[in-house]
């Protein structure tokens, strides 16, 4: 999926000419809407899928994808996704053994039924299981840098972003679509009431 797509109204011709006649208020008017779909869309369609496909509870997603209003700068609102991790205790995951004993990878419920590799491992043996990992990197010199002192620390999962990234390109701009005739449809019927 790409990383922007843009969604606008078709087959509303005479939408557009009652926007452009309306000047400044029809900006108005245009703006509302596109804020208006971008929220449908994520509560309805965006929430429900990530929730159901990882197991992630709805009100972390919703947390997570925040939607900024359409404005004179913006014209169009734009949800956005968080691109920190999320813990993988928060995610539908299991155990995968490996070699070692003490060691298992850990693979969260992904979107469409598949599994993804967090960033971790799980001791099977433990009492608990508890999700750890260590937060290393190497310097360029060689040197290896220690976060936390090296305490074990949660493991973290895919973000959300990447999890948007992987829904269906074609099903999230018809939803979206849809969703922002909907609400151009409704706020103009506001305006002009029959």
């Amino acid at each position: 999926m790409s990383k922007r797509s843009t969604v606008t109204a078709t087959g509303l011709t005479e939408i557009i000419r009652q926007l452009d006649e309306l000047g400044k208020q029809g900006d108005k008017l245009a703006q509302q809407a596109s804020t208006d779909a971008a929220r449908q869309l994520r509560d309805t369609y965006i929430v429900q899928v990530l929730s159901s496909d990882t197991g992630v509870p709805a009100a972390i997603v919703r947390k997570n994808a925040a939607v900024k209003k359409a404005s004179d700068q913006y014209p169009a609102a734009r949800i956005n996704f968080s691109g920190s991790g999320i813990p993988v205790r928060d995610y539908t995951w299991r155990a995968r053994p490996t070699r070692h004993p003490t060691r298992a990878q850990i693979l969260v419920n992904w979107i469409g039924g598949a599994e993804k590799i967090a960033a971790g491992f799980v001791n099977p043996l433990a009492k608990g299981v508890p999700l750890s990992t260590r937060n290393q990197r190497a310097g360029r010199n060689g040197k290896v840098y220690t976060y936390r002192k090296g305490q074990l620390t949660t493991a973290m999962g895919p973000s959300l972003a990447t999890a948007y990234l992987a829904l269906p390109e074609n099903e999230v701009a018809e939803r979206a679509t849809v969703q922002l005739n909907a609400a151009t449809v409704q706020l103009l019927d506001q305006l002009f009431p029959e």
